[in-house]
Formats: structure tokens, C-alpha cells, sequence
């Protein structure tokens, strides 16, 4: 699944529009008075103009050799999220490597290396390096319910998971996490809620659809 745009909403536009642009250093490829558009790797990032607080979880794929110098890259600018032990995670299940942090808005962003996507380069990390957002939180009541619905309707098959409460689906390019409501985004104690998001994903044929009962646009482009 790649994850082509994806729109999300702030109630801090103008400080997250510094933070992605003036301190990460993402080059903004469209503005207006209510939204700006960064570039990470593939995916355009919106953000949009809202009234209420809204928090996501969202995952960038990093090259594979770089997450150590992409974690140098962050913390000569931003505190990145700890454990209290680590700041870099490693998932044996997934065979990645993590690092964690918020974004102004309290969004938390990750960065991942997923080591079974081969992409080497040389030289140190930088913004440039980003390959494209790779997941993203979709919180519901019931995991299997919507699981099922983004099998059938969108065939989007389950990957790794429990099934019952963290369920995500697709493949390392580009997954939901779907989650229960109110768990906890890893690793912090920030709990999932249902924030609306629009997200355009690369697809056989254009196709739009809502996931019943959220606030979740998924648009198929109908390109791949």
C-alpha cells in the first residue's frame, strides 16, 4: 500500500507549519491561509486548519542504514520520546528499528527502518532521505469489524497484529494500525482517539469510501 497524501487537521497550524518546514526542514509544496503541504519522501503531508485538538500517530520509512544518523539528525533539534531506557527501538516481529517524537501539534511521529525494504545510500541522513509515510493510527471500538471491512472492501490483508486490539493491515510500504479506542500509542501514554483524516492511496482503479461509523477518508487514485 503506498501511501500517496495524506491531510490531517491542527489547531496549531502556524506552529506546525514551522516545525515541519523551519526545524525538520521538509520543503513545503503548497500553502494557503488554512493548510500547507510538506513533501516526505513519496507522500504529501497536509495539514488543515481545525478548531479542536487533534491528535494522530504516523510512521515515515527511513532508509534502512540510516536510522542512527536520522536519530543524530533529530536530536540536534527536537527531544526524541524514551522508555526511560532507549530512545531507539527494536522490533524483532517486524525486523524494524524505531525512533519516537512529537511534532507541535503533540502528533507522535516516527521514524522507521524497516530492514526487510532493501535502501542503502551512502553518506549522513537528511530530510531528503525520508521515503514515505508508512502507517498510520486508525482508532475504532471494534478492530475486527474494520479489519474485515478493509479486507473486503479495500484488500487490505492483515499483517502481524493480535487481531483483537492492535490490528494493522497492509504490507511495510504503507499500513493501517488499527487499534481500540483509548489504547495507548507506543511509547508513550497518549491514548488513540478518533481524529478525521484523508488519506489517497495507490490503487487499480480511482474509488472513494468512508470507513462506517469514523471520520476516516481513504481515496484510491488509480494509479500504481
Amino acid at each position: 500500500m503506498i501511501i500517496q497524501h495524506l491531510e490531517l487537521y491542527t489547531h496549531v497550524l502556524e506552529e506546525q507549519k514551522s516545525f515541519y518546514a523551519r526545524v525538520l526542514g521538509m520543503p513545503i509544496t503548497k500553502e494557503t491561509a488554512d493548510s500547507f503541504t510538506v513533501r516526505a519522501g513519496y507522500t504529501r503531508l497536509t495539514f488543515k486548519r481545525a478548531n479542536e485538538r487533534r491528535i494522530y500517530h504516523f510512521a515515515v520509512n527511513v532508509e534502512e542504514n540510516k536510522l542512527d544518523s536520522a536519530v543524530g539528525y533529530l536530536k540536534a533539534r527536537i527531544p526524541l520520546l524514551s522508555d526511560g531506557a532507549q530512545e531507539i527501538f527494536r522490533f524483532e516481529d517486524w525486523n524494524a528499528h524505531a525512533c519516537y517524537f512529537y511534532d507541535a501539534a503533540g502528533n507522535i511521529v516516527e521514524f522507521i527502518a524497516r530492514h526487510n525494504l532493501a535502501s542503502h545510500s551512502p553518506g549522513a541522513f537528511s530530510i531528503q532521505d525520508l521515503m514515505g509515510i508508512s502507517e498510520l493510527g486508525m482508532a475504532v471500538e471494534a478492530v475486527a469489524d474494520t479489519v474485515r471491512y478493509c479486507s473486503e472492501e479495500l484488500g487490505l490483508a492483515p499483517w502481524r497484529g493480535n487481531g483483537t486490539t492492535f490490528q494493522p493491515v497492509g504490507d511495510e510500504h504503507g499500513l493501517f494500525i488499527v487499534a481500540t479506542q483509548d489504547r495507548a500509542w507506543f511509547p508513550t501514554q497518549d491514548r488513540a482517539e478518533a481524529a478525521p483524516f484523508s488519506i489517497t492511496i495507490a490503487g487499480p482503479s480511482e474509488r472513494q469510501v468512508t470507513i462506517p461509523g469514523y471520520p476516516y477518508e481513504i481515496i484510491i487514485s488509480g494509479s500504481q
